[in-house]
């Protein structure tokens, strides 16, 4: 349940070293989404266009990052980071950045021409970039000036929040491999996203030797990687439907790790020659995505609808049963752990919707809502009815869509579901003009949690087509003013508008065999990845 389209996925240059006593691994299996979310196939490597935590997953381990947040911390941590500093000297208008030395996988020294590339690239995009509009990008930039192989200075429009800008805005300035890529069009860097020989040079520490969709990734070490070594020859990341296959895999040895499926939760607690490792929660959320665009459901634009459909869900018992207690109530689009940019009213557990049955009935009352003979609520002969596109495949997205049935119907919302594989909705949530009327999914949320990409009018994380004036204005002040207060007033208002219904997340828990070792920091709540993290033990090495 989880696509992500502006937060790039960093590899660290830096990871914990491995104990003395690391063997080499050969080659190690996992299946896609592992320690975040059910799989689904890869389909781009290229950051640019990633549209999903799979593709932006494979096309981390392939590019650094100029920045390096810290999951844990939010912090920068510029040991793993390809900048080696970040200055504002007039307080959030202009940024002068310095590069490390870095080189491509061919030799080629990694510039700050490579980074001005890929800024003309995100230009050429437009909407199609996948990060568009998060931190600005790219409408806020007045100029970009190179200084210097190794430094660059981006001027903005106006000043704006240092910390978003960074965090939201430079982040999403990888550098690209320009005296590999310039020589073509466009065109055909998209029409190429997803072959592997386009993608040989590299500055991350692994690069694709072959993808077959439907089947698997598999990837290799970049030979010129200048960071922390590696301990496998292939990396392969094997596309598996269904928490029940992934677990039989673990256990046969087909993969080396699988995330644990709740719906098996007693089963999987000890399992011979397999250790389970808890992660703590990421930095994100489930959501009913409305689709306000639709005419036939256009009870959605009502604020009451939809703060209705939020108090009558108990997350606490969703959590309860579905996550066995591993999880977060999530009401807002901040997530509460780590606390750092949560509100001091919801850090006390107040928040403007939350399960009350009762007044969610009231809500639907007071917008002019009666039951109607078949208990479904009704105005003007429109039924409060909807169809639900649910992932297929996982026991946890089955669980969660039945749940979501039972408590609409107590207040006489009818859900009327349709299964859909995840490429098929993210090809539908992408069409502006697709006449879907709800869907369950998952977002990731920046290190920085505003919502510019999200809910603001015509972004592009914004399928649903929300829009609203206030948000807008909130939005704005949450990244252009110094401090906190702004991003304060954009997560209050957020959960009062529910401009998607926000829903529980569960935490993930790992399983892994034996012989694979450094799992606990192979990825972390913002969903980094370290490859460097995993190792093998001489006892278990093949």
């Amino acid at each position: 349940m989880k696509r992500l389209r502006a937060l790039a996925l960093a590899c660290g240059l830096a990871c914990s070293a491995a104990p003395a006593a690391a063997q080499e691994c050969g080659t190690i299996v996992i299946p896609t989404g592992i320690g975040i979310s059910g799989g689904a196939d890869i389909t781009s490597f290229n950051p640019l266009l990633a549209n999903s935590l799979y593709n932006t997953a494979a096309a981390g381990m392939m590019f650094q990052g100029l920045i390096w947040v810290s999951g844990r911390t939010l912090q920068i941590d510029w040991s793993r980071s390809l900048a080696s500093s970040i200055t504002t000297p007039d307080n959030g208008q202009t940024y002068d950045v310095k590069l490390r030395p870095w080189h491509w996988s061919d030799g080629v020294p990694v510039t700050t021409e490579d980074v001005a590339y890929t800024f003309s690239l995100i230009k050429s995009l437009g909407p199609s970039y996948a990060g568009y509009g998060a931190g600005g990008m790219p409408d806020i930039v007045q100029s970009f000036t190179v200084i210097s192989p190794s430094e660059f200075r981006v001027v903005l429009k106006h000043p704006v929040n240092p910390q978003w800008y960074i965090f939201n805005g430079l982040a999403l300035l990888l550098p690209l491999p320009k005296h590999a890529w310039s020589k073509y069009t466009l065109d055909e860097i998209f029409q190429n996203q997803s072959q592997p020989g386009f993608f040989q040079v590299v500055d991350g520490p692994l690069r694709p030797e072959r993808l077959d969709i439907g089947l698997d990734l598999i990837m290799t070490p970049n030979p010129n990687w200048e960071g922390p070594p590696l301990h496998f020859s292939r990396l392969v990341w094997k596309f598996v439907e269904g928490d029940g296959a992934a677990l039989q895999q673990v256990e046969s040895g087909d993969l080396d790790l699988a995330n644990a499926p709740m719906d098996l939760w007693k089963a999987v607690q000890n399992l011979p020659g397999i250790r389970l490792i808890n992660l703590p929660p990421g930095l994100s959320f489930h959501e009913i995505q409305l689709n306000l665009r639709n005419t036939d459901v256009a009870f959605f634009r009502d604020v009451r609808v939809r703060q209705a459909m939020a108090d009558a869900i108990d997350q606490q018992e969703m959590i309860a049963l579905i996550d066995h207690g591993q999880g977060e109530e999530i009401r807002s689009p901040v997530p509460p752990n780590p606390p750092t940019y949560l509100p001091p009213a919801m850090r006390a557990g107040q928040y403007p919707v939350e399960y009350d049955p009762q007044k969610a009935l009231a809500l639907l009352q007071e917008a002019g809502f009666t039951r109607g003979p078949d208990g479904i609520m009704q105005k003007n002969g429109v039924r409060l009815s909807f169809t639900y596109l649910s992932l297929s495949g996982g026991a946890v997205s089955a669980q969660t869509t039945v749940m979501l049935q039972s408590y609409l119907a107590k207040i006489g919302i009818e859900v009327k579901v349709r299964q859909i594989e995840f490429n098929q909705l993210v090809a539908l949530l992408n069409n502006p003009h697709s006449d879907w009327e709800a869907a369950g999914l998952g977002e990731t949320v920046g290190v920085y949690p505003s919502g510019e990409e999200l809910f603001g009018t015509g972004a592009f994380a914004n399928a649903g087509g929300y829009s609203d004036p206030k948000m807008d204005q909130l939005i704005a002040e949450s990244t252009d003013k110094p401090g906190l207060q702004g991003l304060y007033d954009y997560a209050t208002y957020a959960s009062e508008q529910q401009p998607v219904i926000f829903m529980p997340v569960g935490s993930t828990s790992i399983l892994a065999r034996a012989r694979v070792q450094g799992v606990e920091n192979f990825v972390d709540p913002a969903y980094n990845y370290y490859p460097d993290a995993l190792y093998c033990t001489e006892s278990a090495a093949p």
